[in-house]
């Protein structure tokens, strides 16, 4: 079983959010497939974050541990001005920022959920979680 779970503050009015949800959206349509055939279970989740943890929005936690540290290991959580996230929260709000294969996103790309996933199961490899 793999647990997953997508924190965020807003999804319909932060892009960062809407993007993020939406690459989680299509990286667990992708792992339909594999599911039914490998017979792994997910767990998926959703928490919105109150206004109080908007410096950890966008998250995805997979089996209780962050994504950023799945994928790089000695990475530190990074963050800048998110003016989504001020508007609705009404004063200055620093939102998360990721790296992956050497490019920065301001929203967490589905590439980068699946090879989490993929590094999180016991029993992962490229035939079971392929990354798109």
């Amino acid at each position: 079983m793999v647990k997953i779970e997508f924190q965020y503050y807003n999804k319909t009015s932060c892009n960062r959010c809407a993007s993020t949800s939406k690459s989680v959206e299509l990286s667990l349509k992708a792992l339909r497939k594999v599911i039914k055939i490998t017979k792994t279970g997910i767990d998926f989740k959703e928490k919105k974050l109150p206004k109080s943890k908007t410096h950890l929005s966008p998250s995805i936690l997979i089996n209780n541990k962050d994504i950023e540290q799945i994928i790089n290991k000695n990475s530190k959580l990074k963050a800048n001005y998110c003016s989504d996230c001020c508007q609705l929260a009404g004063h200055p709000v620093n939102c998360r920022t990721f790296t992956y294969k050497g490019k920065k996103y301001d929203y967490i790309p589905g590439e980068m959920i699946l090879e989490a996933i993929k590094i999180s199961s016991k029993k992962g490899d490229k035939e079971r979680f392929p990354a798109k």
